[in-house]
């Protein structure tokens, strides 16, 4: 697989999920430029590597950033110390562990969330009726959701920027692959906060029937 047309793919992914849907559908019908049709798994993969762009550079650009501010208050003669504490700034090492837990769980979580998704995209694919193979349907979905993660080569917007596009890209493909309404689509894309929310709710009321016996 050429990287060069796969960056080029995300980079289509990313700007018109909804053409990519319909090439993907009917790709005898599409007009222009063909992206690409990886997998989930193929995406994630990707994706990984922008991940590693991506700690390597904030491992890079905070370590200057700590050093600058250290130089500069030690060449100050003003009284920096009822202010702040440089003991709290954080060390080489934390910097070094953070970036490093990034690139090892990100392909673990990618994994569960890849599953997670096209458990729930196959189920109301189900209940929609929607017709074809389900698992391609669903594969489509998620690896065109995962090109989001090309947004983290940006400094310090990309991680906000990343989240933003991928409720998009979510979106565009139930729309399109599913044909939701777009409150159904919304909805599905908030599942997970839904069952985070639903899961807080049971931990808490076991405490407080704990606690009451």
């Amino acid at each position: 697989m050429n990287l060069i047309e796969v960056f080029h793919s995300y980079i289509h992914y990313l700007i018109h999920p909804f053409k990519t849907h319909e090439s993907f559908m009917y790709p005898e019908k599409a007009d222009g430029y063909l992206p690409l049709r990886m997998s989930a798994y193929e995406s994630l993969s990707i994706s990984w590597l922008f991940i590693v762009v991506n700690a390597i550079f904030r491992m890079i650009t905070l370590n200057f950033a700590i050093v600058f501010i250290m130089d500069l208050f030690s060449a100050t003669d003003f009284d920096y110390s009822s202010f702040i504490d440089l003991n709290e700034f954080p060390s080489m090492y934390f910097i070094v562990l953070s970036a490093a837990l990034d690139i090892i769980f990100f392909p673990l979580f990618g994994f569960f969330i890849i599953q997670f998704w096209e458990v729930v995209i196959k189920l109301f694919a189900s209940l929609l009726d929607v017709s074809g193979d389900l698992t391609d349907r669903a594969q489509d979905i998620i690896s065109v959701y995962y090109s989001s993660h090309i947004l983290k080569l940006i400094p310090i917007f990309g991680a906000p920027l990343q989240s933003l596009a991928s409720m998009v890209l979510m979106y565009a493909g139930l729309r399109r692959q599913l044909n939701a309404s777009p409150t159904l689509s919304v909805c599905i894309i908030l599942m997970p906060f839904f069952l985070m929310l639903l899961i807080a709710c049971i931990f808490a009321l076991v405490f407080m029937i704990s606690a009451v016996l």
